[in-house]
């Protein structure tokens, strides 16, 4: 039985730059499909509610996702902006290039995706919120107005070995099979996120971690406190 005392540092076939374009899209399809059926958008979307009920009706929000794969983050937050009246400026940003371009054909001209590394291409732009699944929070802290949220998974056997069954059983395709029980693997846990953040100098006042049953953590900065 694998060991998940110790985070993994193994790359996920994801992120190969030279992935065949068809398993690319079918993979982030499929992608969709498990944060669907495992409340996988919840973490952010919750946090998306709190901070548009805190500033929401007082500014237009300008939201930076960071890794938006094929922009369906991005998507569910217009969606709901859109039924509740809120204004927003949404970017997508991310470093494969066939995804970014994925993320154009499937979105509106409302979302902008642009491809890149935000932390070289960005000069000093800055956003009211950012969220990503990333750890680059002295970036995030530097670049926002408002604050930033992180969604990431648990480091747990249980959602390891869920993960890994549920694909097989539902016949994902072996890139799914592969990268997400690796993605559990590859994730924190509750001490590891308190320390990154004292590494990071981050004030932990304004930080609040949520956990979530679905084996995933929320950590959300908020300025404003």
């Amino acid at each position: 039985m694998l060991k998940l005392d110790h985070r993994s540092n193994a790359k996920e076939c994801i992120d190969d730059p030279n992935l065949d374009s068809k398993i690319l899209r079918q993979t982030y399809s499929q992608v969709k499909s498990i944060n669907v059926y495992t409340l996988g958008y919840w973490p952010t979307m919750s946090a998306i509610e709190y901070f548009f009920a805190q500033y929401g009706e007082k500014r237009k929000i300008k939201i930076l996702d960071i890794g938006c794969g094929d922009g369906e983050t991005l998507r569910l937050i217009d969606d709901y902006a859109r039924r509740r009246n809120f204004s927003l400026e949404l970017i997508g940003v991310d470093l494969n290039r066939e995804v970014i371009s994925a993320a154009i054909e499937l979105t509106s001209p409302s979302i902008h995706f642009k491809h890149g590394d935000i932390l070289l291409d960005n000069g000093y732009e800055s956003y009211d919120l950012i969220i990503n699944s990333l750890t680059i929070m002295q970036w995030m802290c530097g670049h926002s107005r408002i604050g930033w949220f992180i969604s990431d998974l648990h480091r747990h056997k249980f959602a390891y070995y869920f993960i890994k069954f549920f694909n097989k059983l539902f016949g994902f395709n072996h890139l799914v099979c592969h990268d997400a029980p690796l993605s559990v693997a590859r994730s924190f846990r509750y001490h590891e996120w308190i320390n990154f953040l004292n590494q990071a100098g981050v004030n932990l006042k304004h930080i609040k971690i949520f956990w979530y049953p679905n084996f995933r953590y929320g950590i959300r900065y908020e300025k404003c406190i």
